[in-house]
């Protein structure tokens, strides 16, 4: 169980016995990679025949959305963090002298990136003197739901705790983890989801949802993943998304004072977002801080630009 509630502190800057490290999917605020000086293992991004490892780089990720790079347009895929490169980043931190280091993938039922960290992990373990540890976390969210395990797991590491330590309390954090998107163009997603051979959105739906300007709100807890309600309207929709959380707010029902938002697209535009700048306002009132960051090019890629994602982790 969880007993206590870690805040991050922002201004510590020294080193760290554990290593850190997340996967492209990962929606951390770009300050966080850097100061903490946090690898990422890069997602796969195909535009037509050219292919490249999303990195999470700031100027390539305005450069997409800025340029409407991710749209219905395009011919655009995104795909797992492959092993070899997995064990080429493992391999340049032990390098360096990490000898404790935790990897935290997207949600293994998603994509292979987890099985290719723990086959990477293994086989550089095999190859080790025996002072080395790896510890890989399946984090069962995505995107926003990452970036708050993350922001957890940076707050246990200021702790002193050890990796071993920091994969079991991140693995029963992660059970807390209520992740959300706010979906703006339905038919965008159906068609993302044909090309992997998904159908869980027929033409009928996204056409109506289309045409009466319905919006869903994406849930992603460790359980499985739903629809949370249907909004008319996508201002109506995001102010929906941000009430969730502050009534969670209110309630005093956070499991730790942190809220992770992300945006496909550009950073700016979130304070423009109808209820961001409310929630704001409330957590600020009670002690919550609100970490923002622009979504991963793989959510960008299969959730639409445009899309809001959020998460928080609940006492229940």
């Amino acid at each position: 169980m969880i007993n206590f509630s870690p805040k991050l502190d922002d201004d510590v800057h020294e080193f760290f016995m554990v290593q850190l490290v997340v996967d492209s999917g990962c929606d951390l605020p770009d300050e966080f990679l850097r100061k903490y000086a946090i690898p990422v293992l890069p997602h796969t991004v195909s535009v037509g025949k050219d292919t490249f490892g999303d990195q999470r780089n700031p100027a390539q990720m305005a450069h997409f959305y800025t340029l409407s790079l991710v749209d219905r347009s395009r011919q655009i895929v995104s795909g797992p963090a492959e092993s070899g490169e997995i064990g080429a980043i493992l391999q340049r931190l032990v390098a360096r002298g990490s000898k404790d280091i935790v990897v935290q993938t997207i949600n293994g039922s998603n994509s292979p990136t987890y099985q290719n960290a723990q086959t990477a992990a293994s086989k550089l373990l095999a190859e080790s003197s025996g002072d080395v540890e790896i510890h890989t976390v399946d984090s069962h969210t995505l995107f926003s739901g990452q970036g708050l395990l993350a922001l957890y797991t940076l707050s246990l590491i200021q702790r002193g705790l050890s990796g071993a330590e920091i994969k079991d309390k991140a693995e029963d954090f992660g059970r807390r983890i209520q992740a959300f998107a706010a979906i703006k163009d339905v038919y965008y997603v159906r068609e993302r989801g044909r090309l992997k051979n998904e159908n869980s959105i027929s033409w009928l739906k996204a056409m109506a949802a289309q045409t009466l300007d319905l919006h869903p709100i994406l849930s992603m807890k460790y359980s499985g993943s739903s629809v949370t309600e249907t909004v008319r309207g996508f201002d109506q929709c995001t102010e929906t998304l941000f009430a969730l959380a502050a009534e969670r707010i209110r309630a005093g029902d956070l499991q730790v004072p942190m809220i992770a938002v992300s945006i496909a697209g550009r950073l700016e535009d979130l304070s423009r977002t109808p209820g961001f700048n409310a929630l704001e306002k409330l957590a600020q009132e009670k002690g919550v801080k609100i970490y923002r960051s622009v979504m991963s090019l793989s959510g960008g890629i299969n959730l639409g630009p445009g899309t809001i994602g959020m998460a928080f982790a609940a006492r229940d």
